[in-house]
């Protein structure tokens, strides 16, 4: 069998579908609840109802749910995806069936770039919040080196055609599934909702991981940006893979 007609026999598997479906992504969401309980673990315990936007496979809902003791509401739009179906509805994050201001605490954990508009995202999240509540946000780079859901390096860089293409060559899916990422200040403006706070956590959720035994890898490269002066070291990270904020709700 030649090259190309190998490619075009594996372009019918997914392969962040297959992913989904893999051990290792089972054991990748107690990383990441652990990491998140770290983070905002005592707001999620504080609040009085939780909920958790895009809560895909609803596996790190169930996590959080755990070590939190707290009953978590999921909205995910794709039932196909979910594994964990307890107290998950399937919904659109940008049109969720509930009323205005219910929720004292939201996870928005890498959503944005799942959503045609984030910027209707992140007014959906001011509505359904209530005054004084806050939402965690975690968020990817369009400019990370390796793209987080086909692990191909430049994915996210590439305009649309080309990204389709790339995916479709090496193998990984028939296209880019509608991804959008977002550089950091377009993400910026899509949160800059007018009843929203924001304030970037990116350095408070690094040292938080840091300090609970997490990221252990990243250690070295921590101790080097820790002693850069603030301004410094917070322009690096807005050239990070990664962002952390936390929306808030201005109260009435």
């Amino acid at each position: 069998m030649n090259h190309s007609s190998s490619r075009a026999d594996s372009a019918g598997r997914d392969y962040y579908e297959e992913f989904l479906a893999s051990r290792e992504y089972r054991e990748s969401r107690l990383r990441k609840a652990a990491v998140l309980d770290t983070i905002v673990g005592d707001r999620i315990r504080a609040a009085g109802v939780v909920g958790d936007l895009g809560s895909g496979t609803g596996l790190l809902k169930r996590e959080l749910e755990k070590l939190s003791g707290r009953s978590i509401i999921g909205f995910e739009l794709d039932p196909h995806v979910v594994i964990e179906r307890g107290r998950t509805c399937v919904a659109d994050g940008t049109r969720l069936p509930t009323s205005d201001a219910c929720f004292d605490f939201l996870i928005v954990n890498h959503l944005y770039e799942h959503v045609a508009d984030p910027r209707r995202l992140f007014a959906e999240v001011s509505r359904v919040l209530k005054p004084g509540g806050s939402a965690y946000v975690s968020a990817g780079s369009r400019w990370a080196f390796l793209e987080p859901h086909y692990r191909l390096p430049f994915l996210s860089w590439l305009p649309r055609g080309l990204a389709d293409r790339y995916v479709r060559w090496t193998g990984r899916a028939k296209s880019y599934r509608g991804i959008r990422f977002l550089g950091y200040r377009s993400l910026q403006r899509a949160m800059d909702v007018p009843e929203l706070r924001r304030a970037d956590m990116t350095e408070h959720a690094i040292r938080s991981v840091l300090n609970g035994g997490g990221g252990g890898k990243w250690r070295a490269a921590w101790r080097l940006l820790s002693v850069l002066p603030a301004r410094l070291r917070r322009g690096i990270l807005r050239c990070g893979p990664q962002w952390f904020f936390l929306l808030t709700r201005r109260d009435r």
